[in-house]
């Protein structure tokens, strides 16, 4: 029996991550991922993907508003809405693509 007097396991860290993390996590590997779809499966999937990418940026943008000073709130909410128009745009233009 293996027995870890230091620190949490993986799987413990894994249990404990809060969806932030997780949507942090699919953020960067829709961003990582996209042209590398775009090489095996085409441009209109690739699009598709930054869709997601951006979906989940104006996820965490919306998600951040609270922890931001009051003043600074109308930023952020200017960001949710450019990630949206431009998930909008790129997911139309992934429609386009694909079909």
């Amino acid at each position: 029996m293996c027995v870890r007097p230091f620190g949490k396991t993986g799987m413990d860290r894994f249990k404990q991550a809060d969806a932030r993390n997780l949507v942090g996590c699919l953020f960067i590997l829709a961003m990582v991922a996209a042209p590398f779809i775009a090489l095996i499966y085409g441009f209109g999937f690739a699009l598709a993907v930054l869709t997601v990418g951006l979906v989940l940026t104006a996820f965490l943008a919306y998600d951040a508003r609270d922890q931001v000073e009051p003043n600074r709130r109308t930023i952020v909410w200017a960001m949710v809405g450019i990630a949206l128009v431009l998930a909008v745009l790129t997911g139309f233009a992934a429609f386009t693509q694909v079909r």
